[in-house]
């Protein structure tokens, strides 16, 4: 990582604008060499040259004054000693893997609109679809970096990853991480439903926010995430039952009436509302399939709570 790139990634780390990746970038590098059990097999001179290279690093952090960063005196004192740790992690990262971050990183972006799923191949092999009013994105160095990055910025997606053990797969939503080596599995991450939701459906991940560590998944294993609280939860479930909107259906147990809006829009393209204020304490055990009409769907979603519907315009449809 070059001086002027790792300066830049300090500054946004102490004024609290670092993204989610930057923020993660050592804790997964690091924890990824406990969990699978990878040593680092340095010689001697290799060992004396990280020593001085981290050195030099810290040498350059310490005398090189910061003109972008207005600190309390005492605070001043705990902002080089955050930085000496982060430099020497950058530099142990450096010596032993790509580095997997760049200020000037490029991306390639997947979209999909209402009423589309979309199946991707991503260069390594990998396959994903990707449900409706997704974003996805990769970096055009995919291929070439020490890790598989991908970040799912909004929506949700089935991943089905092909086996690396040399080059882990990393999936960043908004709020968590998910690491694997070769597996299937869903994320659900639209930020209306202020939740990340991760279900395994073969193999193992391990899901993370920032630092800290919330499970580790294995089939028909399902973590709920709370955006707002930072609560979550590890579920039994049916796994097919979360990716079966990439057949056409979707299946929903014990869902919000949020969520009965969001799979409406997604499938129809409508936006559904209820003045009834008991509406927000409703949940729904539905099998939707896209084949229906909206009119079949309605009438199946208002037999649940026996209400009823009208439409406004083409593009509401309304509770009561």
């Amino acid at each position: 990582m070059k001086p002027s790139e790792f300066k830049y990634l300090i500054n946004r780390y102490l004024n609290q604008e670092a993204k989610n990746h930057e923020r993660e970038l050592i804790d997964v590098w690091y924890k990824s060499f406990d969990e699978e059990g990878e040593k680092l097999n340095l010689s001697y001179q290799q060992e004396q040259n990280l020593k001085k290279e981290m050195y030099d690093q810290v040498k350059h952090t310490w005398h090189t004054p910061s003109k972008n960063i207005k600190l309390f005196p005492v605070l001043k004192y705990v902002a080089a000693a955050a930085t000496i740790c982060f430099v020497t992690f950058i530099c142990f990262h450096k010596y032993v893997s790509q580095p997997a971050v760049s200020v000037h990183e490029n991306y390639v972006y997947i979209n999909t609109e209402t009423r589309e799923v979309k199946k991707v191949e991503l260069p390594d092999g990998s396959a994903v679809w990707l449900n409706a009013n997704s974003r996805l994105r990769i970096s055009d160095n995919f291929q070439k970096k020490q890790q598989r990055y991908v970040y799912l910025d909004e929506g949700e997606a089935f991943f089905s990853v092909k086996k690396n053990p040399k080059r882990p797969f990393i999936v960043f939503t908004q709020s968590v991480s998910t690491r694997v080596l070769g597996t299937s599995f869903n994320i659900n991450s639209y930020k209306a439903l202020h939740k990340a939701t991760v279900t395994v459906a073969t193999g193992r991940v391990r899901v993370s926010i920032q630092a800290k560590v919330l499970g580790i998944l294995t089939p028909d294993l399902q973590i709920n995430y709370s955006t707002q609280s930072g609560n979550y939860q590890v579920y039994k479930c049916d796994a097919s039952q979360a990716h079966s909107w990439t057949t056409g259906q979707s299946i929903l147990n014990n869902a919000s009436f949020e969520e009965v809006a969001l799979t409406i829009k997604n499938v129809y393209g409508v936006l559904l509302t209820s003045p009834n204020k008991a509406a927000i304490h409703y949940k729904y055990n539905l099998h939707i399939n896209t084949t229906h009409t909206l009119d079949e769907t309605m009438k199946i979603i208002c037999s649940v709570h026996q209400n009823t519907f009208k439409r406004r315009n083409n593009n509401e449809i309304i509770i009561y």
